[in-house]
């Protein structure tokens, strides 16, 4: 048993690291659901347009996520989170000011080369955790994307409507405030005589495909990104569909946002840890991925709002525990001197998926349908659960 105070020395930094995580996400939270309306309505950016401006942010992040986890094995992880928050600020400004759809590209570009610090934040949680608690410690991340999504929304449908500049200077304001606190109380978590794994250079995908050779951390990669792939086809196309076919208004869609963050923060920060300890990681990806896969293609056939806020708990259910399961598996299965680089090159193919998903979705919406990106990233889903079953029982 642990003395209470090592107990409390950990307890401490895994707070510090959510409350840091929660207040950059908040901010993620008021900008991501407006973006659509803000590019189609003041530059009259089409539907496929907007797919490439949502996955922009993905793009940045699948080139400097591996970056970001490898410099955080030597340099440390709070160097690296306190310069991603400062750069997410920046963009948050630009965002603003935009005056142009180049600028609005340049600003979330810069935000997801900001956002690729994530990698270190997981390489913090896995410090600071032992291997029996890391389901929930990677859990309070996504607790923390999921509260991000319950304010944020809300926070940028009411703001939105005093004109779309505003939205962005909020969230700027709150990514200075998470920067200002990893400043003062984030301490670092590296361990000094840790062994970092020797350099590499800045963007050396050979570490990637070096990482997907090995068995299962090779699959747990691919999965990591088809289950990104496949959820982030919904990411551009979700706000449009509301709007169009259901009617809803952009203040209403925040909601629907922070009501799909209300079902992820209970699942990832409250159930995951007695779930995990119950069931296990891999028959929680499993059950995690069929609940996703349902819900997602349940999504365009619902006939009324009740029954659309059923679909999407069941969607948010289903992430909220496939997710945190898939990394806790991927965490115990990287070498300790290599956990920065490891996280950073599954969170670089999870922006891959976050690229190509946003894309494929748009195209498809536009070309043949509202319903298709939502019965692609159902099949997708479905793929998934059936790789899980395959590859991950012995």
């Amino acid at each position: 048993m642990l003395p209470a105070a090592s107990v409390r020395m950990k307890k401490t930094p895994l707070a510090i690291i959510f409350l840091i995580t929660f207040i950059d996400l908040l901010g993620f939270g008021i900008v991501i659901p407006i973006i659509p309306s803000y590019a189609e309505a003041g530059f009259g950016a089409s539907d496929v347009t907007v797919g490439f401006l949502v996955a922009a942010f993905s793009f940045s992040q699948l080139l400097f996520t591996p970056v970001w986890g490898r410099l955080s094995d030597r340099l440390g992880r709070r160097p690296i989170l306190i310069f991603g928050l400062s750069l997410t600020a920046v963009s948050y400004v630009m965002f603003g000011m935009a005056h142009s759809l180049e600028m609005l590209f340049i600003s979330r570009l810069l935000g997801g080369v900001g956002g690729a610090n994530i990698s270190a934040a997981q390489a913090y949680i896995s410090d600071v955790t032992r291997p029996e608690e890391r389901a929930r410690g990677m859990g309070l991340i996504g607790a923390a994307f999921g509260l991000g999504f319950v304010f944020g929304p809300f926070i940028g449908g009411t703001l939105v409507g005093y004109g779309y500049a505003v939205p962005g200077f909020a969230a700027a304001a709150l990514s200075t405030i998470a920067l200002v606190t990893a400043f003062i109380a984030l301490p670092e978590s590296l361990k000094k005589d840790a062994q970092p794994a020797p350099v590499a250079k800045a963007f050396d995908f050979s570490l990637m495909i070096a990482a997907l050779k090995r068995p299962k951390i090779g699959m747990l990669l691919i999965l990591f990104f088809l289950i990104t792939f496949g959820y982030a086809n919904i990411y551009a196309t979700f706000p449009l569909i509301s709007t169009r076919e259901f009617g809803f208004s952009e203040r209403e869609v925040g909601y629907l946002f922070g009501f799909i963050g209300i079902i992820g923060a209970i699942t990832q920060g409250g159930l995951i840890r007695s779930l995990s300890q119950r069931f296990g990681e891999r028959l929680l990806f499993l059950v995690g991925a069929a609940f996703t896969s349902a819900g997602l293609a349940a999504i365009p056939f619902a006939p009324d709002t009740w029954t659309l806020l059923g679909v999407l708990a069941v969607l948010s259910f289903g992430t909220g525990i496939m997710t945190p399961s898939c990394l806790s598996l991927i965490s115990r299965h990287a070498d300790e001197r290599q956990q920065g680089g490891i996280l950073g090159i599954n969170q670089s193919l999870g922006a891959l998926g976050r690229v190509l998903g946003p894309v494929w979705g748009a195209f498809v919406f536009q070309v043949f349908g509202t319903s298709w990106p939502f019965l692609t990233g159902g099949f997708v889903l479905l793929g998934v659960v059936f790789l899980v079953r395959v590859t991950l029982w012995d």
